[in-house]
């Protein structure tokens, strides 16, 4: 489901009375994977207490009465006793391992239903006061399969129905049938099975309604930071040549000076020479063409994450590469002009020696821990960049304030 789809269907939940949410089939896999961790979290906490609590009463039968007058009833009792031990630990390292809510719902249904019936196999095969505590004590199924084991109301009202009517069948069919006992017992297990189950569904209700709610901030958080993202890509890329746009190269450009570094910073202004002659001559669709195939080859010879290069404007870009040495500066530079000469873009607007589409380079280098420097380094490489076009173009200059006066042209 599209999260816009998502989005309607919470909204349209959200909107009806509580008491009839109508989770659609993918709103309701949604939920139920969503959940399904404190799901799990839930069955093994209820297997764990329900083991304990065998453990404690086989314990307190095995040391604490008399066996001995009946000791086939008692193994009997106690293989009963061990088989619903076995089943509720099965029932914990399926739930454990699950890693899909079905598998989870699979394991808890199954597992409540053959607890159920094994209890009253246990009961059956008690006679006298073991059978009446037997008997009783079936409250505890209807309790954990609504409660402890977090089950959805129509699987807790599948599974309570189930064992109860197994109960009713082990009651009915036992041949020492008692009405003073029996009938109560079952009335009781009846009445606490109603109530469990009005407090389940009161509790998936609660849930689902806060599901709801917590899903539809959350969609509509996320939401709201795609578009806003999407927003700040449109307002800090060019749109013509896709590189970052003059807002960006200011962000980048506060961010780079105001954090420490241990080498040179390298700021280059770079410009395509005579390129209102190359639109004068081919026309603005060709210009546009020279711009994104200049922009994409400058932004190649980008070092990664690192360096920066961005559209000023026109036909003006520029580069930031810091960490560089001063013996690796001019590299760049070099590499830089090459990389647009290389594209071999025809320019017969021009009287040059190859007639192609060349750009100059003005570099001005900054040093950390020289604020000065900082705030005058656009102003150097800017100047720079018209020493390298009063030069000759086709060639980089290093602003001479910070470093030796260096000019590279082509060979």
């Amino acid at each position: 489901m599209r999260r816009e789809q998502l989005i309607a269907e919470v909204i349209r939940n959200l909107e009806t009375p509580p008491g009839v949410l109508a989770f659609s089939p993918t709103l309701e896999e949604h939920y139920r994977t969503a959940i399904s961790d404190r799901r799990r979290r839930s069955m093994i906490i209820a297997s764990s207490i329900g083991l304990s609590v065998l453990a404690a009463f086989v314990v307190q039968r095995a040391f604490f009465t008399d066996t001995s007058a009946d000791p086939e009833t008692f193994r009997r009792w106690l293989a009963t006793m061990a088989a619903i031990g076995a089943v509720s630990f099965l029932t914990l390292v399926v739930t454990a391992l699950s890693r899909t809510h079905r598998a989870i719902d699979r394991a808890t249904i199954s597992g409540v239903v053959a607890v159920g019936a094994l209890v009253c196999v246990g009961f059956r095969v008690e006679s006298g006061a073991a059978a009446t505590v037997g008997i009783y004590c079936f409250m505890m199924v209807p309790l954990a399969a609504a409660d402890l084991a977090s089950l959805h109301f129509r699987q807790a009202l599948t599974a309570i129905v189930v064992v109860d009517v197994i109960y009713a069948v082990a009651l009915v069919g036992d041949p020492e049938f008692d009405m003073t006992l029996h009938v109560p017992a079952l009335l009781l297990v009846i009445s606490v099975s109603a109530m469990t189950l009005w407090g389940n569904w009161r509790d998936d209700r609660d849930h689902r309604a806060l599901f709801l709610f917590l899903t539809r901030e959350r969609l509509l958080s996320e939401d709201t930071a795609e578009r806003n993202a999407e927003l700040r890509e449109m307002t800090t890329l060019d749109p013509l040549t896709g590189i970052p746009n003059r807002r960006a190269f200011e962000e980048r450009f506060a961010e780079t000076m105001a954090a420490p570094h241990d080498a040179t910073l390298a700021v280059v202004m770079i410009d395509i020479d005579h390129f209102k002659a190359f639109n004068d001559h081919y026309g603005h669709v060709e210009g546009d063409r020279c711009l994104i195939a200049v922009a994409r080859a400058l932004a190649a010879e980008m070092r990664g994450n690192a360096d920066f290069i961005a559209r000023l404007g026109g036909e003006e870009f520029v580069a930031l590469a810091p960490g560089l040495g001063r013996d690796d500066v001019v590299t760049v530079l070099e590499r830089l002009r090459r990389a647009v000469e290389k594209l071999s873009i025809p320019h017969a607007g021009i009287d040059g020696a190859d007639g192609l589409v060349t750009v100059s380079l003005g570099c001005a280098l900054v040093e950390n821990g020289d604020p000065r420097a900082r705030r005058r380094v656009l102003e150097r490489a800017d100047a720079a960049l018209y020493a390298a076009k009063h030069a000759g173009r086709n060639r980089w200059t290093i602003a001479p304030d910070a470093a030796a006066d260096q000019t590279g042209k082509p060979a």
